[in-house]
């Protein structure tokens, strides 16, 4: 190279030097590049908690306030159950009830589970259920008895229909998503 003029030798080194270094294109801030990664990192926290995260699952029932005992049955909170959930009740299990549809509500457990399952004709007669009650039972059912909270008087409320939510099993949060469900197992 020394053949060339001086100005050429310098041009070929700058020439030389700008291909050494390579300079990136900036395509988007620093700023906008932060708020992405911050964005992506709330998308993930939310796949997680949507994969390990639970839905409890209930079943509903109604019930009945017995206040004095009868020929075939003790005093009590009585409630029927969907035979198809009988598996997954057992005694001291939480149970959510509702007095009327306005009365107070509490918890309680569950005392008793019936062995077998009835039909509303011979619920009728068992628990003496009269006009008030006649739309608590209308398909066979399991009888549990409920633990009566410590206050509460079965005389004040004898007769009143009881609403009751049992949890049964509990559902991914993923299950929530439309078409997704079906493919997420349950743990009923």
């Amino acid at each position: 190279m020394s053949g060339l003029p001086p100005y050429r030798e310098r041009a070929l080194e700058h020439y030389a030097q700008q291909n050494q270094t390579t300079v990136l294109p900036r395509l988007i801030s620093l700023r906008t590049a932060l708020y992405l990664w911050i964005v992506l990192a709330i998308l993930l926290v939310a796949v997680v908690v949507s994969w390990f995260g639970r839905i409890p699952v209930f079943t509903t029932g109604s019930g009945i306030v017995l206040g004095q005992s009868t020929d075939q049955t003790d005093q009590g909170l009585y409630a029927f159950l969907s035979p198809a959930q009988r598996t997954h009740m057992r005694v001291g299990q939480t149970v959510q009830v509702q007095l009327g549809n306005s009365g107070p509500a509490f918890t309680t457990v569950l005392e008793w589970v019936s062995p077998r399952v009835i039909t509303p004709s011979v619920a009728r007669q068992h628990f003496v259920l009269g006009s008030r009650a006649w739309g608590v039972l209308i398909e066979p059912a399991v009888v549990v008895k409920l633990m009566t909270p410590p206050g509460f008087s079965l005389r004040a409320f004898s007769g009143s229909v009881i609403t009751v939510r049992l949890q049964v099993g509990s559902r991914p949060v993923l299950a929530l998503i439309p078409g997704v469900g079906q493919f997420v197992g349950d743990d009923q």
